[in-house]
């Protein structure tokens, strides 16, 4: 509805600064319509139209609408809308209000804004910190001292004035007063919900912001920690391509030297004295023993990077046993240990790489030896069994029980102190890592014992009592 526009009851002189967005959470500027929870909040407004009976609009600085409730000027206005001079005296008013300054206004003032049939608009500003918010735009009502159609509507033939009148029952009439007093308990609403919401919204922000800093710390870090394991990575590969050409350029040197000490001790170089022969001994033995260590390298090497080829198939296990057995006889031999071996020959049908079997059980045996004091025992025991692995125990119902063929390794030798049991498999580790240790080796044979199971499916597992003797286990599915 269109009509004369007073000056703002009060005009706040100061200069007003643009909303501020500059990511801060401090300086974040939020819409009304963000802050508020609108349906709860028209629901408080609802309540102050049933109260009062007078109508209530609410917009935010962007000017959308968020609450339009209604009472009793809908015949009015609509008697007035249906003629052209009042649809385009209606427009105005919604024109000059719309695009009226309120982010001017301080805190608390109110603009007046009459419509030309003589009804009056009161708009008061949301404001929240000196933040512009959004608008309340209260009314229409009928002013106290309003008595009949204001004259404008006299001079519009197109009107009839007792008619525009006979609906004015239904428009509150209230003093500027009562008005006044209306708006400020409303205001005090407004405030208190703003405040409120203002603070969850505070809250919120901060801690998002907080989990985002930390977030963005943790990102940092996972990256710094990627590139540090990709420089791992490649430095472990480094060094297992290492490892695997070292390895392999000096197994062809070192078979050399081991044939040619086995020729000369044979005579085919011609007679030698004992004293000779003792130290050719001692050449193959000591060459022997480091193709072993070059074997297992290359081992390793293959399964870090994957190219370890697994022959799996049916075959004598009795056989099998008895190679890795007749390797270990002369080890066993000259220490004096009794070295028993028990297969059964109704062993279940089971399918896996032989020569990864007898290297595993050399491997185990022939730490049995050196840890086994003279005059002492080892047993090698086939048999089927029904558990689970020792990867797979744990939980309230775990895995369910599957067949293995077990392979024990029982020695009755120093033992194993229970804090190391976890420990001994993994590469180059030694029980006794100081310079001066009683027992050599290079620590890879279990690593590549617990490899080799766990590439058929299996796995290998360890008792020990200190002092009394070690029982190490070879686990493989049965298929």
């Amino acid at each position: 509805m269109s009509g004369s526009a007073r000056l703002p009851v009060v005009q706040d002189e100061s200069p007003r600064s643009s909303p501020r967005n500059d990511g801060s959470v401090i300086d974040d500027h939020i819409s009304l319509a963000e802050l508020l929870d609108l349906d709860a909040f028209k629901d408080v407004c609802a309540s102050f139209v049933d109260l009062y009976k007078i109508g209530i609009k609410i917009f935010d600085a962007d000017g959308t609408k968020l609450v339009d409730i209604r009472v009793g000027n809908g015949d009015w206005c609509g008697y007035i809308f249906q003629n052209p001079v009042g649809r385009q005296k209606c427009t105005g008013l919604v024109g000059k209000i719309k695009s009226f300054d309120y982010q001017g206004l301080t805190a608390g003032k109110i603009v007046e804004q009459h419509c030309f049939s003589g009804l009056k608009y009161v708009i008061m500003p949301i404001t929240y910190g000196g933040d512009y918010l959004g608008r309340v735009i209260y009314g229409p009502f009928r002013p106290s001292n309003l008595g009949k159609p204001a004259s404008a509507v006299q001079e519009f033939p197109e009107f009839d004035p007792e008619k525009l009148w006979s609906f004015v029952g239904k428009i509150r009439k209230a003093p500027d007063e009562t008005i006044i007093k209306i708006l400020n308990n409303f205001r005090g609403v407004i405030d208190t919900i703003t405040f409120i919401a203002m603070k969850a919204h505070m809250t919120q922000r901060l801690h998002v912001e907080s989990v985002t800093a930390s977030y963005n710390e943790l990102s940092e870090t996972n990256q710094k920690l990627r590139q540090s394991f990709e420089k791992l990575q490649a430095l472990d590969k480094m060094k297992s391509n290492f490892l695997a050409m070292i390895s392999h350029e000096l197994r062809t040197p070192l078979t050399s030297v081991i044939g040619y000490s086995e020729m000369m001790i044979e005579g085919m170089a011609g007679d030698i004295n004992d004293e000779q022969r003792e130290y050719l001994e001692t050449i193959k033995d000591k060459g022997e023993s480091l193709l072993s260590l070059i074997g297992s390298l290359l081992d390793m090497s293959k399964m870090e990077a994957g190219a370890m080829q697994m022959n799996l198939q049916v075959f004598d296990t009795a056989t099998v046993v008895e190679q890795a057995r007749t390797s270990i006889v002369p080890q066993a031999s000259k220490k004096r240990i009794q070295l028993e071996v028990d297969v059964p020959s109704d062993l279940p049908e089971y399918r896996a790489d032989p020569d990864r079997l007898r290297q595993s059980l050399v491997n185990l045996m022939g730490n049995a030896v050196k840890f086994t004091p003279e005059n002492g025992r080892i047993d090698v025991i086939a048999r089927p069994w029904c558990g689970v692995l020792p990867s797979e125990a744990g939980g309230r119902f775990g895995p369910p029980e599957r067949a293995f063929v077990r392979f024990d390794v029982k020695d009755t030798g120093i033992g194993i102190p229970p804090d190391k049991l976890e420990t001994i498999f993994k590469s180059f580790y030694q029980v006794d890592n100081t310079i001066t240790r009683e027992y050599g080796g290079t620590g890879l044979g279990l690593s590549i014992v617990k490899r080799f199971m766990q590439a058929h499916g299996g796995d290998v597992e360890v008792s020990s009592e200190p002092g009394a003797g070690s029982t190490f286990s070879l686990l493989i599915p049965v298929t």
